[in-house]
């Protein structure tokens, strides 16, 4: 081979190299653009999170938040407090405003929540509870007065509340409840005067909406954040959810910007709550043996019914029947008339009963249908029995 042809091949044999190495740089520079996955919690489908390098908010740059203090200890017994409310003032500095807020809720309340159940729930009920509204309210009615003292814009608002959450004092729940997993509801978390990643996630979810924004919280491996609606135009990581973009919001860390994600969260799997301000009804059913005579069977029949939250159930209604084959709820041997519950409050419990008869030596079912004006209708049975 000659010298010529030695040349052209080395040429060639280092064009290919270089070629390798640009393709190398292509395919590093578009990962940093990858599709991930999260599965939504509620149907478990895959919904696509875009993580951009370099996510920066639409609105004005805004100054760290310094760290929020409260002015009084978390702790009972100081000046402040009554017998009868809890005073907590807290203050922060956003854009270069020195942000003062202070916050009264009766000591009745914070029991009402103290006492509530803080398991079994998905972790949105927590953030749309409605006995916190008229407090929640007046707290956004406050930031917004500060708003426009400071002339912010509507974004700079929804930043200003996240700075208020960010600098939260973060506390485990084992410290500070004796329980390992303990999600507070929000008046729980401002008389406490802080709370962990979940307890701040949920604080930001229900100022946020109370305020007109579109939120979702983001159970991520061993952490929660929040998930706030915005237009495409925003720069930041998102996660595409019921057709929409929700930008990743950081809550226990004030370092963080909007749509920042922490690099140890990108390519994980994480469940999305939306927030469905709708009553959950939990239906069960009891049948009683009470009498036969010679033609029939007669068995008192309870329904219970009990509200999961996150709100309460309106025009609660409950049928009872006892159903012949093909025990599709088409054909009944006896049936009540509607049997009215009321209103029934997130957490709160009522029954209804009805005796109903079977003719002898047939099969039955019992069942009872609870439906209302603000929730789908759920349904309960028996096994099928024979009467006889």
């Amino acid at each position: 081979m000659g010298q010529g042809s030695r040349s052209i091949i080395k040429f060639l044999s280092l064009c290919f190299i270089f070629f390798l190495i640009i393709l190398a740089l292509l395919i590093a520079v578009s990962a940093v653009y990858s599709i991930y996955s999260i599965s939504d919690y509620s149907s478990g489908s895959n919904i696509p999170v875009v993580i951009p390098s370099s996510p920066e908010p639409e609105f004005e740059e805004a100054e760290t938040p310094s760290s929020l203090t409260s002015v009084d200890a978390v702790e009972s017994g100081y000046s402040s407090d009554t017998s009868d409310t809890y005073v907590r003032t807290y203050s922060w500095n956003y854009s270069g405003y020195n942000q003062t807020i202070t916050v009264t809720i009766p000591v009745e309340y914070y029991d009402y929540y103290r006492n509530k159940s803080h398991t079994g729930k998905d972790f949105d009920h927590y953030a749309l509870s409605e006995n916190d509204r008229v407090f929640l309210g007046k707290m956004i009615d406050s930031f917004k007065e500060q708003g426009e003292k400071c002339n912010f814009t509507s974004d700079q608002n929804v930043l200003n509340i996240i700075a208020f959450v960010q600098a939260m004092p973060y506390t485990s729940d084992s410290v500070t409840t004796g329980y390992d997993e303990y999600p507070r509801y929000p008046i729980e978390t401002l008389v406490d005067g802080g709370g962990d990643c979940e307890d701040s996630s949920i604080l930001a979810a229900a100022l946020l909406l109370e305020m007109g924004y579109g939120v979702v919280l983001l159970e991520l491996p061993g952490h929660m954040a929040l998930g706030v609606k915005g237009s495409e135009d925003i720069l930041g990581a998102y996660y595409e959810f019921e057709g929409s973009r929700y930008y990743y919001v950081e809550t226990t860390d004030p370092n963080f910007k909007f749509g920042e994600l922490p690099p140890e969260f990108i390519d994980t799997q994480v469940r999305a709550y939306s927030m469905n301000p709708f009553p959950s009804m939990n239906v069960s059913i009891r049948a009683d043996y009470v009498d036969k005579d010679r033609n029939y069977v007669y068995y008192n029949i309870c329904c219970i019914v009990t509200n999961t939250g996150p709100t309460s159930g309106q025009n609660v209604t409950a049928v009872i029947l006892a159903e012949s084959e093909p025990f599709d709820m088409t054909l009944v041997w006896s049936q009540s008339g509607e049997l009215s519950l009321g209103t029934l409050a997130d957490d709160d419990s009522d029954w209804v009963e009805y005796t109903v008869k079977i003719p002898r030596r047939n099969h039955t079912r019992f069942s009872c249908v609870v439906y209302g004006d603000n929730f789908d209708p759920e349904y309960a049975y028996t096994k099928i029995v024979y009467m006889d």
